[in-house]
C-alpha cells in the first residue's frame, strides 16, 4: 500500500532582473520543496554555487539566515496562478529573480524530480559582481576589450618583493 502524502507540481517562470539580454528559465519543481532545496535546485539549474538567498513572498522576507526560514516549504504561500514572488540568490552579488507561478498541476508517482522545462539565454557567470558587473563585463566584451587588465608579474632580482607589469598595448 502506498500511502505517499499527495503533491503538487508548480510550473514556474524565473526571469533574472536588471540584466540584459534577458536571462529567463521555466522549472517545474514539487510544493513540497522547502526554501533551502529550491535555492539548492535552482543553482543548479544555473550551474551556480553561492550561498546565501532571501524570498520575498506576501509582504514578507524569509532568508537563508534565519532559522524559521528553513523549514518553510514552497506550499505554505498558497500561490495563485500568474501570481509572483522574488528570489534573490547570492548574498554577495545579489542577483533578483522574479518568479511567477504559471500552473499547478496534480503530481504523480515519478514527478517529484525537480526539472528546467525551457529557457532562453546564458546564465551570466556567478561572482562577476551583480547586475551592474555583468553590465559592464558585456560592455567591454562589446568593445573588443578583454575582461581584465593582463599583468605580468616579474620577481625582482635581490628583492623580496615583486613588480607588476601592466602590458599597455591590450588597453
Amino acid at each position: 500500500m502506498n500511502t505517499q502524502t499527495p503533491f503538487k507540481r508548480l510550473v514556474l517562470r524565473a526571469v533574472l532582473r536588471n540584466v540584459s539580454p534577458m536571462v529567463i528559465r521555466v522549472l517545474a519543481v514539487p510544493d513540497y520543496l522547502d526554501l533551502p532545496s529550491f535555492d539548492e535546485v535552482f543553482r543548479t539549474i544555473l550551474g551556480w554555487d553561492g550561498f546565501g538567498y532571501i524570498f520575498r513572498v506576501h509582504g514578507q522576507e524569509f532568508n537563508s539566515f534565519r532559522r524559521r526560514t528553513k523549514s518553510k516549504r514552497l506550499r505554505e504561500f498558497q500561490l495563485r496562478p500568474q501570481e509572483k514572488f522574488l528570489y534573490t540568490c547570492g548574498a554577495i552579488d545579489l542577483w533578483e529573480w522574479e518568479l511567477r507561478l504559471l500552473d499547478q498541476e496534480e503530481g504523480a508517482d515519478g514527478d517529484q524530480v525537480p526539472i528546467c522545462l525551457a529557457g532562453r539565454g546564458a546564465a551570466p557567470p556567478e561572482y562577476c559582481g551583480g547586475p551592474t558587473g555583468y553590465r559592464l563585463m558585456l560592455k567591454r566584451q562589446r568593445e573588443g576589450q578583454s575582461m581584465g587588465t593582463p599583468a605580468v608579474v616579474f620577481p625582482s632580482l635581490g628583492s623580496s618583493s615583486l613588480s607588476v607589469q601592466v602590458d599597455q598595448s591590450k588597453r
